[in-house]
């Protein structure tokens, strides 16, 4: 069976559809992706098994785009364009569409080839545009329809074949959306746990940097939803108690230059340390120094509905974690005795937290090993996984 994933964004890196891709292809599955490149990766290359196919798109075109998909005709065109060539060139035998801004697109190539389509819903996408900051600007408000989003949501997904999401929290929501009827396959965010701890490397320069720090740790995007500058907020607390205390934050986005005004305002730069964007690989010769994981989340229809990768990585590592009251993580926190949650936006009672893991390192040690026992009997990528390979070969059948 030929499997035509379809990603409206560059490709690589994005973990959960290399890991999907990759679990396939060991399964015998010959998957194709039809993605971007802005110009620097070529039009076709085979990457780790999977057969990449690219299209050129201005990075500055993409970032507005997808959301307008419903608005502006020439985006529609142009993927209802490449997706058909995709799928009678390779012969493809099952659409995969990644997130729900082309699955309307993928429908109409469905009808087109008689093939069936597979909707993987990565986010919780009507409530993710509802809450970007273009979609609440006036220009962004004119040409992008909330209520149109959920509407086609409805629409689309009733009409998909499967639908692969990563809980069964958002699973819930589709169905009370009025999504009945149809198989829902669970795929968590969950680590690939053999190939991240095969994949590691050392960064011995974080030694001189972080050994005789109490170090905060956050890795991934930077935006104004992630809860960061609560977790700034705490400095003005923990300084006083914690006399070492280091919030060490890796990833990227534009809202750093928002975090980095609050922090000079503050006057605790020399609290924060700012890293690039790293790779997985990286994470362990980070967390080597690490002494809290910490997801400070603003509570939302859609984080309370996520599954992020970090939550299950600073469990695999033997992280204590601290994260908001998010419905998703708070669950896998609490069951498994991996740390504690604090009341999304309250950054008196996040510091509350993080001086309890201070003062009691054996609880900390504690919350760590529970995590890693919990994140390696039950949440390895291969359980979902399997659940995906499973519904592929009924298909095939």
């Amino acid at each position: 069976m030929r499997i035509g994933m379809v990603l409206d964004r560059e490709f690589p890196p994005d973990d959960r559809v290399e890991k999907e891709a990759r679990s396939l292809i060991k399964a015998g599955f010959e998957v194709h992706l039809l993605c971007f490149t802005f110009g620097r990766l070529p039009v076709f290359e085979e990457y780790k098994g999977i057969k990449v196919h690219r299209v050129f798109m201005p990075r500055a075109f993409f970032k507005k785009l997808s959301a307008l998909i419903l608005t502006v005709p020439f985006y529609r065109r142009f993927w209802q364009k490449r997706m058909k060539t995709f799928v009678a060139e390779n012969e493809i035998d099952v659409l995969h569409i990644h997130d729900l801004p082309l699955v309307g697109v993928g429908l109409e190539i469905k009808k087109q080839f008689n093939i069936p389509l597979i909707a993987d819903m990565h986010e919780n996408y009507p409530v993710f545009i509802s809450e970007i900051k273009f979609a609440n600007t006036l220009a962004g408000r004119l040409l992008i329809s909330k209520k149109k989003w959920f509407k086609k949501e409805r629409e689309w997904l009733s009409a998909a074949d499967r639908i692969i999401v990563v809980n069964e929290g958002m699973q819930e929501r589709i169905e009370q959306q009025g999504v009945q009827g149809k198989t829902f396959v669970v795929v968590p965010n969950s680590p690939e746990i053999k190939q991240v701890l095969n994949s590691q490397e050392d960064l011995p320069e974080l030694e001189a940097k972080y050994r005789d720090k109490f170090v905060l740790f956050y890795f991934g995007g930077l935006d104004s939803r992630r809860g960061l500058d609560v977790l700034i907020e705490t400095i003005a607390v923990l300084r006083k108690q914690i006399s070492n205390l280091n919030i060490v934050i890796v990833g990227n986005g534009s809202y750093r230059s928002v975090l980095e005004e609050q922090i000079k305002a503050l006057n605790v730069e020399s609290y924060v340390s700012f890293e690039e964007w790293h790779p997985v690989a990286h994470l362990q010769a980070f967390l080597k120094w690490a002494n809290v994981g910490v997801i400070p989340h603003l509570k939302s229809p859609q984080t309370d509905n996520s599954s992020p990768n970090k939550l299950f990585l600073y469990m695999l590592f033997k992280i204590p974690i601290v994260a908001s009251n998010c419905r998703s993580i708070q669950a896998v926190v609490e069951e498994d005795k991996c740390g504690l949650i604090f009341t999304s936006g309250n950054s008196a009672e996040l510091a509350r937290h993080i001086l309890y893991l201070y003062n009691h390192p054996e609880d900390s040690q504690a919350m760590g090993a529970h995590g890693f026992k919990a994140v390696t009997q039950k949440y390895d990528w291969s359980v979902g996984a399997d659940r995906m390979i499973k519904m592929y070969k009924e298909l095939s059948t």
